[in-house]
């Protein structure tokens, strides 16, 4: 199947009852998707296929959708730009189908929080005011130095074209996992003033944050238990002293660890950037928080992480939302007023994404 669609649908385009009722979630749309399909992803040798409507190029989900024009490569790299409002180009050149990101084709998904990443950060870096601003926020204090944006473990460069991994994360993987084969550490973001200060931001946008699970790991995996995830990261680390940063005697009843890896990973970088100043954000949704209250996805972070640091670090751990962003770094900015209508009307499972008005 294909289509020749080449629009992006913000919240306004969509209605969530429509896509309960097993339609094409755009409003008005006619087409009956039942007589259209697209391939998903195989399933015990067999090719999963999910509706789809060619007017809007879109393939539907259960809570949601996908932009899909086709099977090709080109196909996939006009679905892909539908949902990158900012710097599509330097996206396909430098990520697509490429070794520097991971699941890189998956960006084209409405529900993706690396898109959301990917728009809301190198629009900030083409500001920079903005973007200090809210390091600024994060640092609790201002700073005059220029801000490095590493996404997915690789410098940022929109003027040049280019992407260079950050180095110290190369060396920590080498030294921390050398043996894991899928899915090594990859902070989503990092904010890095050289020589300074390493910032690591994980980002949710409809996601939660991953629980440690006491099961066993497939061979090249990481480990999946908290005793296991600690003996590799901090009992077999020699780049920093993990018993002077983490207090593991009353352990919280919830191991989050992602960011666990994301502190050690944090710490282990600035050692290597010349003992700088580290710093993990926790970056999450309040929309989703609010409809989700009640369950893990709006479970306390702060206190839970700060609990396994030691004083001196509990500081560093900081939580943050992509409206907090929105306030702090965007609003009333004239010059990011397309990232503004952005946020203001990005969409999540076919309907508001954030709280933002």
């Amino acid at each position: 199947m294909k289509s020749n669609c080449t629009i992006s649908f913000s919240r306004n385009d969509l209605q969530k009852t429509r896509l309960w009722r097993g339609e094409c979630p755009i409003k008005n749309c006619a087409v009956n998707i039942k007589q259209h399909k697209a391939p998903f992803q195989k399933y015990k040798g067999k090719m999963r296929y999910l509706p789809f409507c060619p007017e809007h190029g879109i393939r539907i989900h259960k809570n949601g959708f996908v932009y899909y024009n086709g099977s090709s490569p080109a196909d996939l790299i006009t679905a892909t730009k539908r949902n990158l409002m900012f710097y599509s180009d330097y996206y396909v050149a430098n990520f697509l189908k490429k070794s520097n990101k991971m699941e890189s084709a998956r960006l084209c998904y409405e529900s993706s929080e690396d898109a959301v990443s990917y728009n809301v950060f190198t629009e900030l870096l083409s500001n920079g005011v903005a973007l200090k601003r809210l390091v600024d926020d994060i640092l609790k204090r201002h700073i005059k130095d220029e801000i490095e944006l590493y996404l997915w473990g690789g410098r940022i460069d929109l003027k040049n074209n280019s992407f260079v991994q950050y180095k110290p994360l190369v060396e920590v993987r080498k030294h921390l996992e050398p043996d894991i084969k899928r899915f090594g550490t990859e902070p989503d973001i990092m904010l890095v003033i050289p020589k300074k200060v390493v910032i690591c931001i994980e980002a949710k946008f409809g996601s939660k944050n991953p629980i440690a699970k006491e099961q066993e790991e497939s061979s090249g995996e990481k480990p999946k238990g908290e005793l296991k995830l600690i003996e590799r990261y901090c009992k077999r680390n020699k780049l920093i002293d993990a018993d002077e940063m983490f207090d593991f005697s009353n352990m919280p009843k919830l191991f989050y660890e992602q960011l666990f890896r994301n502190i050690v990973f944090a710490a282990s970088m600035a050692k290597l950037e010349g003992n700088a100043d580290w710093y993990v954000v926790n970056l999450r949704n309040q929309h989703v928080m609010n409809l989700k209250r009640g369950k893990s996805e709006s479970m306390p972070i702060m206190r839970n992480i700060r609990s396994i640091l030691k004083p001196k670090y509990k500081k560093r751990f900081v939580h943050l939302t992509w409206e907090g962003i929105y306030n702090k770094a965007v609003e009333g900015n004239e010059e990011l007023v397309n990232l503004a209508w952005y946020l203001k009307n990005k969409s999540l499972n076919c309907g508001r994404a954030f709280n933002i008005l």
